[in-house]
């Protein structure tokens, strides 16, 4: 398709993960794939289409990854531009920002003491090694000169005279002077606050060193509770249950996923938990941890008690924002934006992944996405516009999942209220497309092991051309329909 299906470059798209590449030099339009994609010459002679494949991939090699063009750093550009996090946004953004020509100092601030790395597969696979995950090499940035201050606490980020006050990874005292600054620090997990919160054994989930603990404790025929039924549960729940541990979990909703995705979708998921010998507690809260040292139960709030060998608390994050002085905060405490993701009355500093609540495009109310896509294309919108390009974050929100098996993709912007969801397909079977809608609109899509048909439902989306609802009521409109409608 072209971009947008509005004329732009023509474009290739993963069915899978919504990553969209240039159709004729392979490089990146938006996603979350940081590379590009190799590109062959082609020529048609007599009605059959020939590609120049090189030997060494028809033999089975590799193909070639591709990097957009950089440029390196330059004195003569005195600029200094401020990265604080080193995650998915960071990254794109420092990135994008030599793409885009610019010379200055790209200065980024991470408490971790590892390079940017694939977060999104700690929950997934918990014993995964740092150098697995790891994005780009120390190379990388040394070539590019992107400077990377590991375990550098930042303590206040003043935007008003525009410097950060951090504590680097030796204990000292520094002060940064910024032209732009992009805060991407993502979120703490949240953490019960009940008795026995802080016994050994109860952990949360954020960085390799959280996932290693986990994995320490997933030894097979270990009794592991997870505390929450959204996505970090469900995928933490999916890789214990793999490792052979004895898995349950406890959520305040009654089926998983209920609030991101409906009841309905969420049964299936409680039939899928049942199948695979998951003990699912639902409607339920944490009274207390049990143990002395160590937790070895569960309690909750109606008396009973599971027994544990480990817990893992899933119930989401808190953007990191307490060190930013003078923006707005939301209810949530992530910075409000603009549309070009910088923040209100302060147009230097910028927002991106879980600290960015921005104007919906269909709707101008504030959403806040917490996903490695959203992440990766808001760093690179925020680094055009720290430049000047004035360019709107647009994108339309895709997540995925994998959870036992199931494969599980989610578009759009979901209605506040979950009670007109139109399901098509066996739900019983795990084969369905889910249609989330708001008067006689398709707000959001969620599939199951229907992968090709969320990403078409994406670019239908961006195109404006999306069926309406009352089309799939009265059976005109199916998902066959939809694949159609972009061939």
């Amino acid at each position: 398709s072209s971009v947008g299906g509005r004329g732009g470059a023509p474009t290739v798209t993963c069915p899978l993960h919504d990553a969209t590449f240039d159709l004729k030099t392979g490089k990146v339009v938006r996603g979350p794939s940081i590379d590009g994609i190799a590109t062959y010459g082609a020529r048609v002679a007599d009605g059959t289409l020939y590609a120049d494949v090189p030997e060494a991939i028809l033999a089975g090699s590799k193909h070639e990854r591709v990097v957009k063009a950089m440029c390196q750093r330059t004195s003569k550009d005195a600029r200094v531009f401020a990265l604080v996090g080193g995650g998915a946004a960071s990254l794109a953004a420092a990135e994008t920002l030599r793409q885009e020509g610019f010379g200055g100092r790209i200065v980024m601030l991470t408490k971790e003491a590892h390079l940017p790395y694939d977060r999104v597969k700690l929950s997934k696979t918990p014993d995964a090694t740092v150098e697995s995950l790891q994005l780009r090499s120390a190379d990388f940035f040394d070539k590019y000169g992107i400077e990377v201050l590991r375990e550098a606490t930042v303590n206040k980020l003043r935007s008003s005279s525009h410097e950060i006050l951090y504590t680097t990874a030796d204990g000292a005292e520094a002060t940064l002077k910024y032209d732009a600054a992009l805060v991407a620090t993502g979120g703490s997990p949240r953490k019960l606050f009940c008795p026995g919160a802080n016994l050994a054994g109860v952990m949360t989930l954020r960085t390799p060193e959280d996932a290693a603990e986990i994995s320490r404790h997933a030894k097979k025929g270990q009794r592991m509770v997870v505390v929450g039924g959204s996505f970090i549960g469900m995928e933490i729940a999916s890789a214990l249950k793999k490792k052979g541990c004895e898995v349950s979990v406890v959520a305040m909703e009654t089926v998983p996923f209920e609030r991101v995705l409906g009841k309905k979708v969420g049964a299936s998921f409680a039939r899928v938990l049942q199948k695979e010998g998951v003990e699912w507690y639902g409607s339920a809260q944490v009274r207390l941890f049990r143990g002395s040292s160590r937790v070895n139960g569960v309690e909750l709030e109606d008396g009973e008690v599971l027994p544990a060998d480990g817990v893992v608390i899933g119930a989401g994050v808190l953007p990191n924002t307490r060190f930013i002085e003078g923006v707005s905060l939301d209810k949530n405490g992530a910075i409000c934006v603009g549309p070009l993701l910088s923040a209100e009355a302060v147009p230097n500093l910028y927002a991106a992944g879980d600290v960015c609540a921005y104007p919906s495009l269909r709707t101008g109310s504030r959403v806040r996405i917490e996903h490695w896509d959203v992440a990766t294309q808001q760093g690179r919108v925020a680094a055009k516009n720290m430049l000047g390009q004035y360019v709107p974050f647009t994108t339309t929100p895709f997540f995925w999942s994998g959870l036992f098996g199931k494969n599980l993709r989610f578009v759009g912007h979901a209605p506040d209220v979950l009670d007109r969801v139109i399901v098509e397909g066996d739900v019983s079977g795990m084969e369905f497309i889910s249609y989330y809608t708001e008067d006689d609109e398709i707000r959001a899509v969620a599939t199951v092991n229907k992968d090709p048909v969320a990403v078409a439902c994406a670019e239908l989306m961006r195109r404006g051309k999306m069926p309406r609802a009352s089309e799939l009521l009265i059976g005109t409109v199916n998902a066959e329909v939809i694949l159609e409608r972009l061939r």
